[in-house]
């Protein structure tokens, strides 16, 4: 059996190599200019985005669809909005942190719209926002009544509330530790920012001293939800103080009353003291004998509701007529 030897490859000519390598060629250029086309464009669309947000188009802010201001571009819109937010919130606080009321939109003009200033535009913003926000919120009888920026500083103003009630006269040692007579609790809720009181100094003094009221003569254009606002009150407190009025239909020239609600809390503080009294009340002293008793004193916000008698020690019995 003869074997047989594999045909060999022919060798392509000179030629046809020289053509393959130049079309490769071309290939390799039509591919770069392809690539530099793609990041020409991208390059472009970025700048354009970078443009329009800072240097383009003047964007106006709608607050439920009504143009309250025009900034220069979208950029300053954004920032602005947060300083105001900020602002309206009455302390620093995140973007997740507010809840916002109101539709806000950010919308490009034509450009023909006067340009606000951020300062001035941040002020309008600030007036107008209907937000809440969240913070540590005291509620009572699971009414929300001030809330403070912290956890601790929430938990701090009651402390300083029953430390307040608890160091009032008499001055008697204290029993146990004081209490609420209602049901307190500190939970981290959306509020009306003009709940929120930045330090638990202030906060807790509302649980002792009046708030202070005052006349508001009702401007023109104003709502009821403005005057709130403008006072540094909520709403539902303004709604409290005017009780029986519809504040939907006010008119210029209308007087309302400003008032902030108290701390709604009842401290009980026990205090025991010791007093010398006669065993027979209306007898002259040299008849009437002596005793030391002891007292356990229940006070709310400081005024007496219960007194129980601990002990009572003889000192001196009573001497009737016939042994004197």
């Amino acid at each position: 059996m003869s074997e047989q030897t594999p045909h060999a490859e022919i060798p392509e000519s000179t030629e046809e190599i020289l053509r393959a390598d130049a079309a490769l060629r071309r290939q390799l250029r039509l591919f770069k200019a392809l690539a530099g086309v793609a990041v020409v464009a991208l390059l472009a669309g970025g700048g354009y985005v970078v443009y329009q947000r800072h240097l383009g188009q003047p964007v106006s802010i709608l607050l439920d669809g009504k143009p309250i201001v025009t900034l220069q571009n979208q950029q300053t819109a954004t920032t602005v909005l947060a300083a105001a937010e900020r602002k309206a919130a009455g302390f620093d606080v995140g973007a997740k942190d507010i809840v916002r009321l109101q539709k806000v939109q950010f919308v490009r003009t034509s450009g023909s719209e006067p340009i606000d200033s951020p300062d001035t535009a941040q002020d309008k913003i600030a007036s107008r926002l209907k937000l809440h926000v969240y913070a540590y919120a005291i509620s009572v009888n699971k009414r929300v009544t001030v809330a403070l920026p912290t956890e601790d500083d929430a938990n701090k103003t009651l402390t300083l509330i029953k430390d307040h009630f608890a160091q009032a006269p008499p001055d008697a040692k204290v029993i146990g530790d004081p209490t609420f007579s209602e049901n307190v609790l500190v939970a981290r809720k959306a509020v009306d920012p003009a709940r929120i009181k930045p330090t638990p100094e202030e906060a807790a003094t509302f649980s002792w001293t009046p708030p202070p009221s005052k006349d508001y003569v009702v401007k023109p254009h104003e709502t009821g939800y403005a005057i709130a606002r403008k006072n540094h009150i909520s709403f539902s407190d303004f709604l409290i103080a005017n009780a029986g009025r519809n504040l939907n239909k006010l008119k210029p020239g209308d007087t309302v009353i400003i008032q902030k609600n108290p701390l709604p809390l009842t401290v009980l503080v026990k205090k025991q003291f010791q007093a010398d009294e006669k065993i027979i009340a209306n007898a002259p002293e040299s008849e009437a004998g002596l005793r030391t008793v002891t007292y356990l004193v229940t006070y709310a916000n400081g005024a007496e509701i219960h007194r129980d008698v601990q002990n009572m020690m003889t000192i001196k019995k009573p001497r009737t007529r016939t042994e004197l």
